[in-house]
């Protein structure tokens, strides 16, 4: 009799385990009670690049909805572009950007992240907690608050700060945003070109319609004017626009230079009668048209537009969309000369860009807005 023989051949098999995500953004919840509703938003706030480290004019807002419908959902999560698998979750660029808390429609807590430099190598996360019964973001550790800080990935984990690797670095890299105190801060990163040994930067300074005056110098890559106040409500009676731009000061083969300027920036500070220039009632300005930035900006679902017109005339005010379709009439008449204020609403807009234009005469002037919901 024959014995049937049976082989039983084992195949081994591998489970491959998925890359790991690094670079990430993630922000926890605290004290959140049963229900809650908060949207993390990224706002750019300088020029961002790409994973091949180019100019891009995408990732300029990303938004996060975490909600008690979903009772598992206390964590918000970003990829960072250089992230293999970025793209699963909200994804943001190389860049500075501001890191917002917003609960029904309200900016609650905000601090910023820069993210700017093309060290390409695995680095760790970006964790933070996000306390909703105090309105504030907190570190990680739960140690402190953090609210209006500035926080860089080069400090927090083991990236290098490189910007040699970013196309057109310097022509687009200066930022301002302020502190605590809403002093401005200005925050540029290092002179990119490696052949370029930097012992300082100047740091250049215009108020109203001055010219630039040589301010300070300084050995880092960010500066805070305590001299000013910014200014992030309405309109006041006295203030003003300062400006800011840095140059690099070193040597490079044997022979000292003063580099190039940055990008200028420039924010709404507090006035003075006796020492600033007051932006509406100036001599320069009251013969020139000027269409003023909406306040706030990003919004939802309203807003304040204003602008300065040196004579009375007819005055049409538009919006548009990002692809230039009329979204709304918001001024077609004949208005008085001096300060003019109107409230938008958009609450029956999407979130997205859109721009709004103004034209009175010879002069027409466009200003971008972002409805954030």
């Amino acid at each position: 009799m024959k014995k049937l023989i049976f082989t039983i051949i084992t195949i081994p098999f591998t489970l491959f385990a998925q890359p790991e995500h690094f670079g990430e953004l993630i922000i926890e919840l605290l004290n959140q009670g049963s229900t809650w509703n908060v949207t993390f938003t990224l706002t750019a706030i300088t020029a961002r690049w790409d994973e091949n480290y180019e100019l891009t004019s995408e990732y300029e807002i990303i938004g996060d909805n975490i909600n008690s419908n979903e009772p598992s959902e206390v964590t918000a999560y970003f990829d960072h572009i250089l992230d293999p698998w970025a793209g699963i979750n909200p994804t943001f660029a190389i860049g500075l950007y501001k890191l917002s808390a917003i609960e029904n429609g309200v900016e609650q807590a905000y601090f910023w992240i820069d993210w700017r430099t093309s060290d390409g190598s695995e680095y760790g996360d970006l964790n933070f907690k996000y306390d909703i019964g105090n309105k504030n973001f907190r570190n990680w550790e739960n140690t402190e608050t953090i609210n209006f800080s500035y926080k860089t990935i080069w400090d927090i984990t083991n990236a290098d700060l490189e910007t040699s690797g970013l196309e057109n670095y310097w022509e687009n890299c200066m930022g301002l945003i302020h502190n605590s105190n809403f002093n401005p801060r200005l925050v540029w990163g290092p002179y990119p070109d490696e052949n370029f040994s930097v012992n300082y930067y100047k740091i250049y300074k215009k108020t109203g319609t001055g010219n630039f005056n040589f301010c300070e110098t300084n050995s880092g890559v960010n500066w805070v004017d305590d001299d000013e106040t910014v200014i992030l409500g309405p309109p006041q009676a006295n203030e003003t626009i300062c400006y800011y731009k840095v140059t690099a000061v070193g040597w490079q083969s044997e022979e000292s230079l003063e580099t190039d300027y940055t990008n200028t920036v420039d924010t709404r500070v507090e006035g003075s009668n006796q020492d600033k220039l007051n932006q509406y009632n100036n001599a320069k300005l009251a013969n020139s048209f000027t269409l003023f930035q909406n306040y706030p900006n990003p919004f939802n679902p309203t807003t304040i537009i204003s602008w300065y017109s040196p004579q009375d005339g007819f005055i049409t005010l538009d919006v548009f969309d990002i692809l230039g379709s009329q979204i709304e009439v918001l001024v077609n008449e004949y208005r008085t000369s001096g300060l003019n204020f109107l409230e938008f609403d958009a609450r029956n807009l999407p979130s997205g860009v859109y721009f709004y234009k103004i034209q009175t005469g010879g002069n027409t002037n466009i200003r971008k807005m972002i409805i954030q919901k």
